[in-house]
């Protein structure tokens, strides 16, 4: 279906590219039709002139790697996502793309990190500049144009601005929920709760059970005040809505936790896991818990799914697991993991972490091998932030 879809395009873009040879935009688009009707060679072709007229261009690179890929040279493939994710770096398909060229080279710890950041970035595309579109819209003054305009802004850091369009899109028209919804992140990102609650009660009011992400947005709101209760509310209210929703089980587990109900709040990061068995909070939690149930393997077994991306979390991370093979008496592995995250601390330039960690290291090297390595409480305190 697919396939036939881009054929069927190939025609107008040929036409508008008769007209406008240098047009970027129809010669991305064109690219990525041959690429979709399985012409191969001839969109590597089209994205090769692209970068010789334009060399700048991330998604002309992100094309090329999606040929070369199709091709089956995985090492060409990867290097050009890469060279896309270098002039783009939240460029989510990017990440993506090099995510799994890296799985079929085996590398993969690298594979596992650009998974990370094609989540982070999912839906993130390089702003493709295109005079003729700018000219257009600058004539279009309508609620859905404002409204897009402040998704784009928002995407690189605009803030401010995007909360100006967005807001220029409800003044036209008052009833738009996506307006709302991306108002109320907005404002909650900033810091701005009343306004942030605002837009959430109208939303509520416009859509009550479209938005999944306006109460999941709302619970954090909420739980960042310390109104634990009604966060609470906000997340099984989101969850009713979206039952797997990662983050919002990860949220209720905390709040759970927070109340002693510990194997609630096991089995909400555990729903947290199934959902995106990527998530390192939910995995961690999940492995203190058991940690204080003195569950010891099965919560290294979740301890150790935290420890890929390397990344700034990383140090505090492996300082847990170490702190867990301590807690389990197994002082080998102990010394090995609280080794590994003093290094890494000092690497990533957190000196004070690195600190209580060189701190631990000495006790636990001074203790013999019969010895509690590890207080009861000391789990909670090496947890990430």
């Amino acid at each position: 279906m697919r396939e036939r879809k881009m054929g069927e395009a190939l025609p107008i873009l040929t036409s508008a590219l008769r007209l406008d040879p240098e047009y970027l935009p129809a010669r991305l688009k064109m690219g990525e039709a041959l690429l979709g009707a399985g012409k191969t060679e001839e969109a590597g072709k089209i994205y090769e002139g692209i970068l010789r007229d334009y060399s700048d261009s991330a998604e002309a690179y992100y094309g090329l790697g999606r040929v070369k890929a199709a091709l089956g040279d995985q090492v060409q493939a990867a290097e050009l996502y890469r060279k896309a994710c270098q002039l783009f770096p939240t460029y989510g398909a990017a990440h993506y793309g090099l995510a799994v060229s890296y799985r079929k080279l085996g590398r993969i710890q690298e594979a596992e990190e650009q998974a990370s950041l094609h989540e982070r970035n999912n839906y993130i595309v390089p702003p493709l500049p295109d005079p003729l579109r700018d000219e257009l819209r600058a004539l279009d003054m309508s609620a859905a144009t404002h409204l897009e305009r402040g998704v784009q802004l928002e995407q690189v850091g605009r803030i401010d601005d995007a909360i100006a369009e967005t807001e220029k899109a409800l003044d036209l028209d008052p009833s738009l929920a996506k307006a709302h919804l991306n108002l109320l992140i907005l404002y909650a990102k900033i810091g701005k709760a009343k306004q942030a609650e605002e837009h959430y009660r109208a939303l509520v009011a416009l859509a009550p059970d479209q938005f999944s992400e306006a109460y999941y947005n709302y619970g954090v709101l909420l739980r960042d005040q310390g109104k634990f209760d009604e966060a609470e509310q906000a997340f099984r209210k989101t969850l009713a809505i979206a039952p797997t929703n990662d983050a919002a089980h990860d949220n209720l587990g905390y709040l759970l936790e927070r109340q002693g109900e510990l194997e609630e709040a096991a089995n909400e990061y555990k729903k947290a896991i199934d959902a995106n068995p990527m998530s390192r909070q939910a995995h961690f939690k999940l492995g203190r818990i058991l940690v204080n149930q003195r569950h010891y393997a099965e919560a290294i077994e979740q301890l150790q799914q935290t420890l890929t991306p390397v990344d700034e979390a990383t140090p505090s991370y492996e300082y847990a697991l170490g702190a867990a093979y301590g807690r389990a008496g197994d002082r080998e592995q102990a010394l090995h993991y609280l080794e590994q995250a003093r290094q890494l601390a000092v690497t990533h330039g957190q000196t004070t972490l690195a600190s209580e960690i060189e701190k631990d290291l000495e006790r636990v090297k001074s203790l013999s091998k019969s010895s509690q390595l590890w207080r009861e409480t000391d789990l909670r305190r090496v947890a990430p932030g």
